[in-house]
């Protein structure tokens, strides 16, 4: 059987219900089941698969041998029991962390060994207590904070391991020594772009950097046409251009007087998650500015200068905090996987889901909505299924206004799309690695340049001759 309702989609075996249940399909025997949901876009919706179960089942839940498959790279595979991992199984963090060993109703507990990507092959082994392990110094360890604390450390600084391996055995004094830095300075990649391209577009190179876990931090060469913030606006990523750019200047004059700089942020996080769009964090480095909120985003940067060293009150260090800027945002693919973006809402709760008060039951969605919004599933099993539609001018009139959950019954996974944006213009013909060498002396106490895939806007040849 192939079974559909709104965000899910299961195929394999049922049994009919009944008492209760009686007129309805229950799953029962092995089957695969795929949770989806719309991403808002700017004047679109993408489908993603949010996880995936192939295993057993029973009484309609999953029961049995089976694999789970989430969008933010984590996997299980073992028994399951009542819809929970119990049992015996191996439950794998997209950094690579591992846990092999017993669970008991959704929990680490019993014989097992963790295996840490962030503790240099270190492992716990022996007998695990409700997601805790004590060591043999008698202190507990809570694994799943464990997990969380290493994860926002590298966000912040990246993976000291990692560092040691890529700088090689003479460079471990140095690596140990720049441990405790505020921003890593290994850049994440390099991707360069060409305004007018008919092949390529501003958007999908920006695409191309998020899916990546990375930051798009997009600069313009000396030759380009456009500059770096001009071009952002110019890719239709962004509904509100106005509500949805914080300039980092901005913010920092609002600090250092003691005043609400954190509602730039809280306004443009707000305003991007719910059209869709992306967000800009601006760096006005080109010249000295002193222009207030209304006037910054309409000005012209200067061609040719730039300031020589950034001011360290632009430091989106300053600025990080779970109320204004979440650092966990510049590892955005793995952020919206989780469901943290309506978190950054007003009315965001604590498990990741908006509230509503639609005054009406959400309707069901229509079948030709339903099939204009079907996706392929990822090779991965789940995340971005790369399918991308627009809802017709009547569906978004239909729509509650109030229903901040569907869309027209079909689940909504709202997202955080962030950019960086630097104002002045870097050299001509540079090669990747003095790309990533330019950036890194300029920014690497400004952002942390790992968590940054530069895209570098290019003039087209005719133009640089």
């Amino acid at each position: 059987k192939c079974l559909r309702a709104p965000g899910q989609l299961y195929y394999g075996d049922c049994k009919a219900g009944y008492k209760e249940r009686k007129g309805r399909w229950i799953r029962h025997g092995k089957g695969l089941q795929v949770v989806t949901a719309l991403a808002p876009m700017p004047h679109a919706f993408e489908t993603v698969v949010l996880s995936s179960y192939e295993g057993q089942w029973e009484e309609d839940q999953p029961d049995g041998e089976g694999s789970y498959k989430w969008s933010d790279g984590s996997s299980y595979e073992g028994n399951m029991e009542q819809g929970k991992m119990h049992g015996q199984g191996r439950f794998v963090w997209p950094d690579g962390s591992s846990y092999e060993g017993s669970w008991f109703q959704g929990a680490l507990h019993g014989q097992g060994r963790f295996d840490s990507r962030f503790d240099g092959g270190r492992y716990m082994q022996g007998q695990f207590h409700y997601n805790c392990f004590q060591k043999s110094d008698g202190r507990w360890v809570d694994i799943l904070q464990h997990i969380k604390s290493h994860e926002l450390r590298e966000i912040l600084e990246g993976n000291p391991l990692a560092r040691v391996e890529q700088e090689g055995p003479k460079n471990k004094t140095k690596a140990k020594a720049t441990k405790g830095s505020t921003m890593s300075s290994a850049l994440g990649g390099c991707i360069r772009f060409t305004p007018g391209d008919p092949q390529r577009s501003l958007r999908q190179c920006l695409r191309e950097a998020l899916k990546g876990n990375l930051v798009p931090f997009i600069l313009a060469e000396e030759s380009c046409t456009l500059h770096a913030l001009e071009a952002l606006l110019a890719a239709d990523v962004m509904t509100e251009p106005s509500s949805q750019c914080v300039s980092m200047r901005l913010a920092a004059l609002e600090q250092r007087r003691q005043r609400d700089y954190k509602r730039f942020f809280a306004q443009a996080l707000r305003s991007s998650i719910l059209s869709g769009s992306c967000v800009a964090l601006v760096f006005e480095d080109d010249a000295v500015v002193d222009l207030g909120e209304e006037a910054w985003l309409q000005r012209s940067p200067s061609k040719g200068t730039s300031l020589e060293v950034l001011p360290d009150e632009w430091s989106l260090s300053c600025f990080f905090s779970g109320s204004a800027l979440p650092p966990e945002i510049f590892a955005p693919m793995t952020f919206n996987a989780r469901g943290k973006a309506p978190l950054l809402l007003p009315d965001g709760s604590d498990n990741g889901v908006l509230s509503t008060e639609a005054t009406e039951a959400t309707p069901a969605p229509s079948q030709d909505l339903m099939l204009r919004a079907a996706g392929e599933l990822p090779e991965t099993g789940a995340g971005s299924t790369g399918h991308i539609f627009e809802a017709t001018e009547d569906e978004l009139n239909a729509r509650d206004p109030k229903d901040t959950t569907t869309l027209l019954g079909l689940p909504l996974h709202y997202q955080v799309h962030p950019v960086v944006v630097a104002q002045a213009r870097m050299p001509d013909g540079m090669e990747d690695s003095e790309v990533r060498k330019w950036v890194k002396t300029r920014f690497w106490k400004h952002a942390p340049m790992h968590r940054l895939a530069v895209v570098v806007l290019t003039a087209q040849e005719a133009e640089a001759a």
